[in-house]
């Protein structure tokens, strides 16, 4: 069984309420043929009325498998960066390869 709920965390990292995840449409495996690890993502309003991003991994490798969640503004950084390529592999190595360098990786 998945999880029914996900830690919410304050910028201190205080655990400071729980994202009920019974009814939310996850979204980002469709068409993918079984037994291939997607990333999905679903958007649930919580009790604060705030719509935070819930993200998984499916399949799951475990029953009580790693829900992360953000907020709304953190969800949007996270975007605008993968929107610059800043997340793709190549980019990874050469920011790690210039710090390990000594330089000073772009932000």
């Amino acid at each position: 069984m998945r999880r029914t709920s996900a830690p919410l965390y304050s910028k201190s990292g205080e655990v400071f309420g729980h994202l009920d995840l019974t009814h939310a449409q996850w979204q980002g495996g469709e068409g993918v043929p079984p037994g291939v690890e997607v990333v999905e993502v679903a958007f649930v309003r919580h009790t604060d009325d705030v719509i935070y991003t819930a993200v998984r991994r499916t399949p799951p490798r475990t029953d009580d498998d790693l829900v992360i969640t953000y907020t709304p503004t953190e969800w949007e950084l996270f975007v605008a960066r993968a929107s610059t390529g800043y997340f793709d592999p190549e980019a990874v190595l050469e920011r790690r390869s210039r710090e390990e360098g000594g330089g000073s990786a772009p932000t």
